[in-house]
């Protein structure tokens, strides 16, 4: 069995989506995002638990996650998927009611004339995927005749709301649906979380929340609960000598004798390498949480640290090393890492193969 045991907190995903969707209002659809297996955490699971909570409306990446989540939510929900839609689609999204999002002129003339409900997405200065502002012009004569469930695009700098581009693409997106509106009555959404948190004037109809959801957000206004803890067991300690070098490279050397402590997880495991000599692992006493800062390089399977200033009985071999939780989370090691909060969290090995994972609440 792996020493690894991940807890993931069904409840505080739940708690989350109801915290953002209050702060949304009820005149937008407040939809979740799982793609990439819901940012690490078990779509299917996520998926039922937002359901559970009143989420009707979810995106993925690809039509094969699609498939995964629409066999365990009932019908009513509705599933989208944002990218790959091609002709080959076609007969399993119409057997499934999934919903495609088209990206592209090449994808709107495939589409097009099938009786087939699908998202248009339209590029606002993203310069990503999406229909050109020319690709509109072309597209308008059609779109009488299509079951449009949405047109949407995205925000580029959605993390800076201060930053100018997202009133330019606001702008941008206001002028490309007015024109589409010209034609038909269409529902709209401009943002994800980012987006949503700005309030009802980026709003729209629907609003895309991730982030949020998995406590990954940073600069928001509303306060997520922590979903995942992340578990992990001491294997060796001794002392180190002043002078030692520890791990591949032998980035660190002892400046003096110390406490070392060999715990198991390592880059293997999806935690990332960037930690070395920068982040911290802690141990949890009865009154005290103590932080051991990381020494030399992440191995594949292996993290050292210093637990010299740690009473022993916390740090001996066996007791458990907490590598993420309530007290450091995902935002805190990323920012020790300098990474963005979804590498981190959505490059965790959190498999059944790979750790003892755990569903509560």
């Amino acid at each position: 069995m792996p020493f690894i045991k991940a807890t993931i907190d069904l409840g505080a995903i739940k708690r989350n989506y109801r915290t953002i969707s209050e702060f949304v209002g009820n005149s937008t659809v407040t939809s979740a995002v799982v793609k990439n297996n819901a940012y690490g955490m078990g779509a299917e699971k996520v998926s039922m638990a937002l359901y559970d909570v009143g989420c009707r409306d979810f995106w993925v990446a690809y039509l094969a996650e699609a498939l995964t989540i629409r066999e365990v939510l009932p019908n009513d929900a509705k599933i989208y998927y944002l990218q790959g839609f091609q002709k080959s689609d076609m007969p399993v999204i119409k057997e499934t009611k999934i919903i495609p999002v088209i990206n592209s002129l090449h994808e709107f003339i495939t589409i097009k004339g099938n009786d087939i409900e699908f998202v248009l997405f339209v590029d606002t200065g993203f310069s990503r995927l999406g229909l050109r502002r020319t690709d509109i012009d072309e597209v308008l004569p059609c779109l009488k005749d299509e079951n449009i469930a949405y047109v949407i695009s995205h925000l580029a700098c959605s993390d800076d709301k201060n930053h100018p581009m997202n009133s330019a693409q606001k702008k941008a997106f206001d002028n490309i649906l007015a024109k589409i509106r010209s034609v038909i009555d269409v529902k709209a959404g401009l943002s994800a979380t980012g987006g949503a948190l700005f309030g009802k004037e980026y709003a729209y109809d629907i609003v895309r929340i991730g982030s949020f959801l998995h406590d990954i957000q940073l600069n928001s206004p509303l306060s997520a609960e922590s979903v995942l803890t992340l578990e992990t067991q001491v294997l060796q300690k001794y002392i180190l000598p002043a002078g030692s070098t520890v791990g591949y490279s032998a980035t660190y050397t002892a400046p003096h004798d110390i406490k070392l402590a060999v715990i198991s997880i390592g880059h293997g495991d999806g935690f990332r390498r960037h930690l070395g000599n920068k982040g911290f692992i802690h141990f949890y006493g009865e009154e005290k949480i103590y932080a051991a800062p990381i020494i030399g390089n992440v191995s594949m399977d292996l993290t050292t640290c210093d637990v010299t200033e740690i009473p022993d009985e916390l740090t001996e071999p066996g007791m458990t090393a907490t590598v993420l939780s309530k007290d450091y989370r995902v935002k805190d090691m990323a920012r020790d890492a300098d990474l963005l909060s979804y590498e981190i969290l959505i490059g965790l090995q959190l498999k059944p193969d790979r750790c003892d994972l755990i569903y509560r609440g």
